[in-house]
């Protein structure tokens, strides 16, 4: 499978980056074309079929949104960010507007890589799925 997945990530802020990057490389591992840039440096969404976006909460994500809200309609969503449940009400609102898919938690004082891993895995598997047309966003 050569599927372009965008891991976008708001901040060096509670490790939200180093999140962005393991979840990069275990999509990776699952045979997936994963980019991992800042929220900013994400110009166009043209040339990718899914988005994973982290930190929801943050101000750059709600910008990120607001920029590329057409394509983001289209496009498949998953949403993490870095704190404890419960999750943010401005983060609920997005998940709705959007048809994304979370927010999945990374709370506590580190990344738990382990999980980060498990949930790459997850996402691969649910793309898999999308991509052979079983499933219709």
């Amino acid at each position: 499978m050569t599927e372009r997945v965008l891991v976008a990530y708001t901040s060096r802020i509670a490790d939200t980056d180093d999140i962005a990057e393991i979840i990069g490389t275990e999509l990776a591992g699952c045979g997936l074309r994963a980019t991992v840039l800042p929220v900013a440096a994400a110009e166009s969404l043209y040339e990718f079929g899914a988005v994973i976006l982290g930190d929801a909460a943050a101000r750059d994500a709600h910008r990120f949104v607001r920029r590329h809200k057409a394509s983001l309609k289209h496009t498949p969503l998953w949403l993490y960010h870095r704190g404890a449940p419960p999750v943010p009400h401005d983060v609920t609102r997005m998940v709705r507007r959007l048809g994304a898919v979370g927010p999945v938690s990374f709370g506590g004082a580190a990344p738990d890589r382990d999980r980060a891993k498990a949930w790459a895995r997850y996402l691969a598997d649910q793309l898999a799925v999308l991509h052979r047309g079983f499933v219709s966003n």
